[in-house]
């Protein structure tokens, strides 16, 4: 990520430590559909509050990764 607003399967991989890519995607779909059918782009701060995890962490962690 590199200052963009929106979350990718590839940023997932940075935070979970995986490896693997289609697992992140999935987690990505999954996560999406939770918050709304069908949406197709999730937002940092949309899964920092789905996951219920420090918005200022995560956007940190992804604009040095």
């Amino acid at each position: 990520m590199k200052g963009g607003i929106f979350l990718t399967a590839k940023d997932l991989m940075i935070l979970t430590g995986s490896t693997n890519y289609n697992s992140c995607a999935n987690l990505h779909r999954a996560t999406r559909d939770s918050i709304a059918k069908g949406k197709r782009k999730l937002t940092v701060k949309e899964y920092c509050e789905y996951e219920k995890i420090d918005f200022d962490y995560i956007w940190k962690t992804l604009r040095e990764g």
